[in-house]
C-alpha cells in the first residue's frame, strides 16, 4: 500500500495498525516493533509521511494503556493522529477514556480524531463535538468522513459547528439517498463508496465547513477486480481536481 500510494502521487499514508473490523490483521507488540524498524525506509523511498494510524475502538472494556504500543509505532513513523470510533452509548464512560487516552498520546505529539458515524456509538456531527468537548483535550478533534456526514444528515449542522473541534476530512462520493438498515450502512461504508465527483454529495459544502488549510483523506475502498494502482491514482485525481476546483470559486 505505502509502494502504491507513493506512486499513485499521494503525499501522506494512512496505516491500519490496529483491527477496524473482526477480519483486519492484529499486530502484537513484536509485530508493531518490526514495523518499526522495516516501514521508515519504505515510507522513504516512496516519498511520503505518515498521517495517521488506526484505530482505536473506544467500548466500555477499553483500557488506555493497552494502546501505548499503538502510539509509541505512530510516533516512530512519524504519525501526526490517531484515528478513534466509539462503540459505547455510555457518553460520559466514552468521553473519561478519551481523555484518558489523549493524555498517553500528547507526550508522543499525537492527536486523536473521533470519527462518528450512524451506525456507531456516536451516531452524529453533534454528538461527536459534545463528546470532545466532554473530554477537554487540546488534541481531541472530530473526523468528518463525508458518507458519514451525508448519511446522518449533518449538511447544514456543519455550518455552525465550531471549526475548532474539527480535524480534517475523508473524501468519497455517492447517491444523496442511502440505505436504512444498519447492516447495509456499514456495508456501503466498507465496500461501496465512490470517487469525489462521481456521486451527489455536497462536498463542495464540505470543504468549505472544515477548517483551512486541513489535510483531505480519501476512503474508497478498491473495487472487485480493480487495479491498485490505477485505482489509487484514479483517487488522487479525482481529489485534486475537486480541491482545484473549489479553491476556484471560493475565496
Amino acid at each position: 500500500m505505502i509502494a502504491i500510494a507513493g506512486e499513485a502521487g499521494f503525499d501522506l499514508v494512512d496505516l491500519r495498525l490496529s483491527p477496524a473490523t473482526p477480519t483486519d490483521r492484529v499486530y502484537d507488540k513484536d509485530a508493531l516493533k518490526a514495523l518499526r524498524r522495516e516501514l521508515p525506509a519504505m515510507l522513504r523511498d516512496s516519498g511520503l509521511g505518515v498521517w495517521d494510524v488506526e484505530i482505536i475502538r473506544l467500548n466500555d472494556q477499553t483500557r488506555p494503556q493497552d494502546y501505548l504500543p499503538l502510539m509509541e509505532t505512530a510516533a516512530a513513523l512519524g504519525a501526526r493522529r490517531i484515528k478513534s470510533v466509539c462503540d459505547s452509548t455510555d457518553h460520559d464512560r466514552a468521553a473519561a477514556l478519551l481523555g484518558a487516552l489523549c493524555d498517553l498520546a500528547q507526550p508522543f505529539g499525537l492527536v486523536l480524531d473521533l470519527e462518528y458515524m450512524i451506525f456507531s456509538g456516536v451516531k452524529s456531527l453533534k454528538a461527536a463535538s459534545d463528546m470532545v468537548g466532554a473530554a477537554g483535550r487540546p488534541n481531541l478533534k472530530v473526523l468528518v468522513d463525508a458518507l458519514h456526514w451525508v448519511r446522518a444528515g449533518d449538511m447544514e449542522e456543519i455550518k455552525s459547528m465550531d471549526a475548532g473541534r474539527l480535524g480534517y476530512v475523508q473524501l468519497c462520493d455517492g447517491p444523496l439517498r442511502g440505505p436504512h438498515a444498519r447492516e447495509a450502512l456499514i456495508q456501503e461504508a466498507r465496500t461501496n463508496r465512490l470517487a469525489p465527483g462521481d456521486g451527489e454529495f455536497p462536498l463542495d459544502a464540505l470543504l468549505t465547513a472544515m477548517p483551512p488549510n486541513c489535510v483531505a483523506s480519501l476512503e474508497v475502498p478498491l473495487p472487485p477486480g480493480c487495479d491498485p494502482l490505477a485505482h489509487a491514482r484514479m483517487l488522487a485525481r479525482a481529489a485534486r481536481a475537486l480541491v482545484a476546483r473549489h479553491n476556484q470559486v471560493t475565496p
